[in-house]
């Protein structure tokens, strides 16, 4: 073994070394090391049919909120869009905003299909609000994120069946496109641990690591400088 040459290069491996105790905190908080809080997601497959009906393997609440009646989980929304599609639209003379606003872009009815708000301002200020009907697969086209630009948790669970997490996870109740199938995910499961988000043992270690790292930087930096 070349004796030599490890002294001669052991400046830059102290600053190696140094460093990749320094970012401990990364790996600690990729691998949820030291976290006690667990959240379990599992992914629901949702069916569309030619009858404008759907399926999906649990009962979860809105299966996106990007369309209203969409799910198990009724809302006041929800009830509205029903009227007005069954009177065939509704004509407003409040105030604007309150009836042209809302937070989904469609609205599914069972049985008929899904639906885009529209809305018509009249000569007198009133506003005509009503439905109009958008072809299933342009729906889902604009509502359902594609896998591959969904997070790793949301991937894994509709990929493997389940993902578990020491962090609350985005992106679950909307719906989500792999291939020709459409999912959801959904939490199964969480355990909090309130005041613990990391054992004190762990902080303590990435303390200590992190301040070991500095001293090796520091130290290496001088022996090449020597």
């Amino acid at each position: 073994m070349d004796w030599s040459s490890i002294t001669r290069y052991r400046g830059e491996a102290a600053i190696v070394v140094g460093f990749v105790f320094v970012l401990n905190p990364l790996v600690v908080s990729a691998y949820d090391i030291g976290d006690p809080d667990r959240y379990r997601y599992e992914a629901s497959e949702a069916e569309f049919f030619a009858n404008d009906t759907y399926t999906h393997s649990i009962e979860a609440p809105p299966l996106d909120s990007d369309v209203a009646c969409f799910g198990d989980s009724p809302s006041r929304s929800c009830a509205l869009e029903r009227a007005i599609y069954a009177n065939g639209g509704i004509t407003y003379d409040g105030p604007t905003r309150l009836i042209m606003d809302h937070e989904y872009s469609y609205v599914h009815v069972w049985g008929e299909g899904f639906f885009q708000p529209t809305t018509e301002v009249g000569h007198n200020g009133t506003v005509w609000y009503g439905l109009e009907s958008v072809p299933r697969e342009d729906a889902l086209d604009g509502i359902a994120t594609p896998l591959s630009r969904t997070n790793r948790g949301v991937r894994t669970a509709i990929e493997t069946g389940a993902y578990e997490t020491s962090d609350e996870l985005s992106g679950t109740h909307e719906l989500v496109q792999a291939g020709d199938r459409y999912y959801v995910v959904y939490p199964t499961a969480y355990h909090e641990y309130r005041g613990t988000e990391r054992r004190l043992t762990v902080v303590v270690l990435q303390w200590l690591l992190g301040i070991i790292g500095v001293i090796l930087v520091l130290r290496g930096q001088r022996h090449r400088i020597k």
